[in-house]
């Protein structure tokens, strides 16, 4: 999640903002691997362990 984070960081604010065509896509490719990267992480501390289609945990009171 961290490096996710500080990949994320870097295109934002150091990656050079003068790149165009082929190194903008790549840009924009690193960019939706770091979101993948954080969210996937995410998902993997924070699972969900509930067996129904719902994703709602089932609470009897």
């Amino acid at each position: 999640m961290i490096a996710g984070i500080a990949l994320g960081a870097w295109i934002v604010f150091g990656a050079p903002h003068d790149w165009h065509g082929g190194k903008a896509l790549g840009r924009l490719a690193l960019w939706l691997g770091c979101v993948g990267m954080i969210s996937g992480s995410a998902r993997l501390i924070f699972f969900d362990t509930s067996q129904d289609g719902s994703g709602a945990r089932n609470e009897e009171a």
